[in-house]
């Protein structure tokens, strides 16, 4: 009787928690996934149903489970000991279920942004090995090389996001480039998709082409200049930067999800895995801006 969800009067107790991330998951998924990929051919046969597979997934995560190891292990030993796909077969499912998480997250997103006023354009690395294992590294090699981190001054073999953030704090749109590809070569790729007409960002999108390009599209780049620039402010700087600090905490919080050690080991696996998170960021942060008005504190709403 104990073991009953209905019974459960602590809120913290794992089976209430995945219960509320179901209900979630699946109002997303009738709202926003198209019935032909929902209802796809042999998808009865499954052994759970696609909204139960990513919410254990998003359950996971919240449990600070990062490796695919500790993910599977976790749902198999506090939620589904029986009747649950193996591993590579789950790990299979969820990797095909890369665009149906995508479009959940996205159009969710797109709900909670009308009301921005800008948008922020920053960008961090995701190193997929040790710095010593950089020239042997093979991981991700038709996407991933060597580039330089500019904030730990060290050279590191991997990938790099791109991202746009709203002034509310929810990812818009990210792009997934090497990680030598300097910033300003992704912004008119990354900014002409978002719905922002003004965005903020940091001296690496210095460009004076690409600023010109975006103006004629309708949407303005506001950068941080350089000191030896004639246009160059201190206070100018300063309020820029200002605004621009809610990025840097999205990607702190982002970065407790394990979003920047990431060690997939094909694109379809780290698209899933970027999607996954991003999407339980979003939900903890939509929830706690719902019970405490603005903030950027997703952690409010495990409370």
């Amino acid at each position: 009787m104990q073991s009953q969800v209905h019974y459960l009067a602590n809120p913290s107790q794992k089976q209430v928690v995945f219960n509320k991330i179901l209900m979630k998951v699946t109002n997303l998924c009738e709202k926003y996934v198209p019935k032909s990929v929902r209802f796809r051919k042999n998808v009865h046969l499954q052994i759970q149903p696609d909204v139960i597979l990513i919410s254990s997934y998003i359950w996971a995560l919240q449990q600070g489970c990062k490796s695919a190891n500790a993910i599977y292990r976790a749902i198999r030993t506090n939620l589904f000991p029986e009747c649950f796909p193996e591993r590579s077969r789950f790990c299979r499912i969820c990797q095909n279920l890369s665009q149906t998480i995508q479009m959940m997250r996205y159009y969710f997103v797109k709900t909670l942004i009308s009301d921005c006023e800008f948008g922020i354009i920053d960008s961090f690395p995701c190193a997929l090995c040790k710095p010593i294992r950089n020239c042997r590294a093979k991981l991700l090699e038709s996407t991933a090389n060597i580039g330089f981190n500019a904030t730990k001054q060290e050279h590191y073999y991997g990938i790099k996001f791109s991202v746009v953030v709203g002034d509310n704090g929810f990812p818009v749109n990210y792009v997934v480039t090497p990680a030598s590809v300097h910033d300003s070569q992704t912004a008119y790729e990354l900014l002409i998709a978002s719905p922002f007409s003004i965005v903020h960002g940091d001296k690496g999108y210095v460009n004076k082409s690409l600023k010109e390009s975006l103006l004629r599209c309708g949407i303005k780049l506001i950068t941080q200049l350089r000191e030896n620039m004639s246009d160059y402010s201190k206070l100018e700087n300063y309020r820029i930067g200002r605004l621009r600090k809610s990025i840097e905490t999205v990607f702190s919080s982002l970065e407790q999800f394990g979003i920047e050690d990431l060690r997939c080991r094909n694109l379809y696996a780290l698209k899933f895995k970027v999607e996954a998170i991003l999407l339980t960021y979003s939900l903890l942060l939509h929830q706690s801006q719902m019970e405490n008005g603005f903030s950027l504190r997703y952690s409010l709403a495990y409370g």
